[in-house]
């Protein structure tokens, strides 16, 4: 099992373990917010199960007719993901205005507390494998755990304000406000993933100033390249490259055979590139090209 997919796994079951302490503890303290945010991370849950399975399908072995791999696999589970959001956030939102106004007792924080603590553990594990994996479904998972997050702490917010309300009537609105608010949040989210997600499965280049400069650099290290232009085009958890080479005029036709194919291989080799699949065209005048 690759790094990717062991992520994916940590985060799918520390999801549902929080998903089913939150809806379980919006149903017992009769909290529409609590409940909505249940529902959230088990679509955090789900989420993460449907890109477990498109990066399995995106490991697939290249074929004739698709001859640069099947990462782009990731894209489209994405896009299943958004939309499954989008029913979630509206269910969110309805739900949220049918509930009615209950005040929870104090066992609630502990409850709270404890689910935020299980998230922040995601969170950190997920920022830490996002620097080590360049891949589009586990930024999409970091993404939706920092908004979970956000909406945990949004549940705090509204057991204070309801703890508070015999004072401020008002305030008894706050379970239907938080929980329209964590469903906009959801909203919010699956329109972002699926926007993203459109314009990769269409073929978008990469445009990291970093990253091209990095490879650029490593390009220009091997003896007889004089210049490069390449363009890296985003196939999920990888980059196809296509390289435009300008090379010596000094150097022969097998020495050039010879550079051309030890790049591909160090390319490919490089862990932090993510490189797959390189084409390369070789010219004595970048100018003219």
């Amino acid at each position: 099992m690759t790094r990717e997919l062991k992520a994916l796994v940590f985060s799918m079951i520390y999801n549902f373990i929080i998903s089913i302490i939150k809806l379980f503890g919006g149903l017992f303290f009769h909290l529409g917010s609590l409940f909505a945010d249940g529902i959230h991370t088990l679509s955090d849950f789900i989420t993460d199960l449907v890109s477990f399975l498109g990066v399995h399908l995106s490991k697939k072995s290249p074929t004739k007719s698709h001859p640069f791999g099947f990462g782009r696999v990731e894209y489209i589970t994405n896009l299943f993901v958004g939309m499954l959001l989008v029913i979630l956030g509206i269910y969110v939102i309805v739900q949220g205005f049918l509930s009615q106004a209950f005040f929870p007792d104090n066992s609630i924080f502990l409850l709270l507390l404890t689910v935020f603590l299980l998230k922040l553990v995601v969170l950190i594990f997920l920022r830490f494998a996002n620097k080590k994996i360049r891949s589009q479904v586990l930024i999409t998972s970091l993404r939706e755990t920092k908004i979970d997050l956000y909406s945990t702490i949004m549940v705090f917010g509204v057991v204070l304000s309801l703890k508070y309300s015999y004072l401020f009537p008002i305030l008894k609105y706050a379970d239907v406000v938080g929980s329209s608010i964590i469903g906009l949040m959801i909203l919010s989210l699956a329109f972002k993933t699926i926007s993203e997600n459109v314009l990769s499965l269409l073929g978008e280049a990469e445009v990291d100033s970093k990253l091209i400069s990095d490879i650029r650099q490593f390009i220009l290290g091997f003896r007889g390249v004089k210049d490069t232009q390449f363009t890296l085009i985003k196939y999920g958890g990888y980059y196809q490259i296509h390289i435009i080479l300008e090379v010596n005029d000094s150097l022969s036709v097998r020495r050039v055979a010879n550079l051309e194919h030890k790049l591909k291989k160090e390319l490919v080799r490089h862990r932090s590139f993510h490189v797959k699949y390189p084409t390369i065209y070789v010219t004595n005048d970048l100018e003219k090209e």
